[in-house]
Formats: structure tokens, sequence, C-alpha cells
């Protein structure tokens, strides 16, 4: 999200009209979609971050212009956040195992992988 002034949170109001959507649909896919928990501050009005503006937009390029439904929207973000989980750890045992690797190359003196 590119708005020129970035700020650390936004209003649901403000966020509404970034998204060109009511506030109450907002609400709404909050209790929808897991993923979407805005912080909620002392008086207990929403606290957006851009993460969760992102996530706004994509739920609704997904509802609106892909023709989701909200289980198969819902479905397809579990599936996405999913993926990213693996792939994390995936990196994370590449660079664990090329620490063993530097580790055995340094104490031998030689590659330890022929």
């Amino acid at each position: 999200m590119s708005t020129g002034l970035r700020r650390l949170y936004y209003s649901i109001g403000e966020v509404a009209e970034i998204a060109g959507i009511p506030a109450h649909v907002l609400r709404y896919w909050e209790s929808e979609f897991p993923e979407l928990s805005p912080h909620k501050g002392r008086a207990g009005n929403r606290l957006y971050q851009e993460k969760d503006i992102e996530l706004v937009l994509r739920i609704k390029k997904l509802l609106y212009e892909e023709k989701y439904t909200i289980a198969g929207a819902r479905a397809y973000l579990a599936k996405k956040e999913e993926k990213h989980l693996e792939n994390k750890v995936l990196g994370e045992l590449r660079a664990g195992l090329q620490e063993i690797l530097d580790i055995l190359n340094d104490n031998t003196g030689r590659s330890a992988v022929r």
C-alpha cells in the first residue's frame, strides 16, 4: 500500500474509505476472517495497521473481483498462510543445515559435501 504519508495506525473510517467499502462490512469481515484482527485502543476503537489494510484489500479483491464466496476466500487465505509458514520453516531448516556444513568445513579444513 502506498498512500504517500505512512502512519502506524488507521481508524476504521479511514480504512473503509481507502478500501471503498462501508465500515460495517469491515466489522463483518473481522468475524469471518481470523487473519483480520486489528488492534483495539483503550476506548475499544479499532486500530488498523498497513498489513491489515493490505489484507482488507486482498479480501475485497477475492470477494468482489474474483467472485469467491466468504468460505472460499477464507480457505484461500488459510492455504496461503500455510504455504507461507512452510516456506519459512524450510528456509530456517536450510539455514541451519548450512551452518552445520560451515562448521564441518571449518573443523576439517576441507569441504564436507562431496
